[in-house]
């Protein structure tokens, strides 16, 4: 059975050389492109579909994909850096990064095969890393943080689930660039671990549309009625959170 293919490029749009990553997709229909939240551009293709193909493509939609390719590094230049100081949420709070390099951590944790840890220690992050490069610290960042929705993610649909009359075979914490949650056909609900960065209410909302799914794989007037059963907001709740979309510090 064929599997996606997956291949790196550049393309010529203007005065400048872009890359993207170019997949060739088995039984897939038509061509996609698509920006995700790290400012990667990809084109997802049919499985005949050729590199020069997706070229032309781009070169076709070359005013969109520069103008989405601008804002999406806009917004990552406004993140804030992963320093001391600096204020990371957690649902309803904050909590304060507390960032220690190789030399501020005792000999006896900085053993050869020590690899750095994120550890809450009250209301203050640490955060002990071999090095103070930006994609280590929010690799140890995002660890913490999946541990942490393992929990709180979890606790959360055993609390709806009786409420609901439903009970999803697994539970799954993933990193979904483009969706908050997703239920499959076989009752596995996965939820992003970038709910624990949004207020406890609107993480709690895509804990019940999920669970929701279980009983409607639809958005149908069925579904949103089970939903609003339980969050009667649900409208003002998913507004909110699709304004948080791109906009989260990780």
């Amino acid at each position: 059975m064929a599997t996606t293919v997956e291949r790196r490029d550049n393309v010529r749009l203007g005065t400048a050389d872009i890359p993207y990553v170019f997949k060739r997709v088995p039984r897939r229909r038509h061509v996609h492109i698509l920006v995700n939240e790290e400012g990667t551009l990809e084109v997802r293709a049919p499985w005949r579909f050729s590199l020069a193909k997706a070229r032309e493509v781009l070169r076709e939609n070359a005013g969109w994909v520069s103008e989405t390719l601008g804002a999406v590094r806009k917004r990552l230049a406004q993140r804030p850096r992963l320093v001391t100081g600096t204020r990371l949420p957690l649902l309803d709070g904050s909590l304060r990064l507390d960032v220690r390099s190789r030399a501020q951590i005792d000999m006896f944790q900085c053993a050869r095969r020590w690899q750095g840890r994120a550890e809450r220690r009250g209301t203050v992050l640490r955060v002990s890393s071999t090095s103070l490069a930006e994609a280590e610290l929010r690799t140890l960042i995002e660890r913490w943080y999946r541990r942490e929705a393992a929990t709180h993610l979890s606790a959360r649909v055993e609390h709806y689930s009786p409420r609901l009359g439903v009970r999803p075979s697994r539970v799954t914490i993933r990193g979904q660039r483009s969706r908050w949650g997703s239920c499959s056909g076989k009752g596995t609900v996965s939820l992003n671990w970038r709910l624990m960065m949004v207020p406890a209410e609107l993480a709690d909302y895509v804990v019940v549309h999920e669970l929701c799914h279980l009983r409607h794989m639809d958005h149908s007037p069925h579904f949103w009625a089970m939903v609003g059963g339980v969050v009667p907001d649900y409208r003002e709740r998913r507004r909110n959170l699709n304004a948080l979309q791109g906009h989260l510090p990780l």
